[in-house]
Formats: C-alpha cells, structure tokens, sequence
C-alpha cells in the first residue's frame, strides 16, 4: 500500500497532526476506534498532510504536500488511477500507519499545484466518479 500523512480535524480534539504512513504487509493489527478510521467510517473522507508511495526507504523520498506542483506528483505517486473531468487526480489502495483507515488518495490542482489532498471511502471515489465536473471557482453575487 501507499503511505499518507493525514490530520484530524480540529473538532474532533486532537491537537497534534497524525503521521500515518502505509501499513507493511505484515498483518499489523491496529485498534478498531482509531481516529482516522472513525472520521472515514463516518464522513467517508480523510484530510491529508502529506503523501508518498510505499517503499522501503519513504524517508528518502520527498512527499507530496498542499502548494506542490503537478509535476512533482507525477514524479512522486506516478501515474493516477483516475483523472476525473476537472482534473482532480485520484490514486486507489493507499491506507493509513496504525489505522485501519483505507481508499483513494484525492489531489485536487488549482494553478497547476496541489490545492487538497483527501483519503475518501470507496463510495465517496464512486460518487466522484458519477458526478459531472463543477466549477470550483467562486461564484460573486451583484445586485444594485
């Protein structure tokens, strides 16, 4: 699997961001409440810090983070396995250290750099992948 770093939001009390990085195919056993697991179970998405693919030596290997450029994810995660129209990239099987928390890794670009970063359930990547694209930008009301 892929490794991410993911935070949990600030409303859900956790002070200090979480460093998730992949579960090895170990088997690992993990505690079933853990908070990234919980957040996925119950919103179906994860925000995330930082993003790299598994390998041996992921300290080596410079993450993809918020303000990155399209290129340097490319180089980093490889080839997505999904473009969705609006040109959000998604990237399937990657899961979180010490959390039974898993699915698609989501790198939305604004300006050609990496805008947001979320882990998100198998339904939510389904419902992505229905949906026509909608324009991210914001929409400003005039009225005299």
């Amino acid at each position: 699997m892929k490794s991410i770093l993911a935070s949990v939001p600030r409303a859900a009390a956790v002070a200090s961001a979480l460093l998730l990085v992949s579960i090895t195919a170990s088997g690992k056993n993990t505690a079933p409440a853990d908070s990234a697991t919980r957040l996925l179970a119950t919103s179906g998405v994860v925000p995330v810090e930082a993003a790299w693919p598994y390998c041996a030596n992921t300290l080596t290997t410079t993450p993809v983070l918020v303000g990155s450029s399209r290129s340097r994810v490319s180089l980093t995660l490889g080839r997505p396995s999904e473009v969705l129209a609006d040109g959000t990239w998604l990237y399937r099987n990657y899961s979180v250290n010490e959390s039974a928390a898993s699915g698609s890794l989501v790198v939305r670009f604004e300006h050609g750099r990496v805008a947001e970063l979320l882990l998100v359930s198998p339904k939510v990547e389904t419902s992505m992948l229905k949906a026509p694209a909608i324009a991210r930008e914001k929409t400003n009301i005039v009225s005299k």
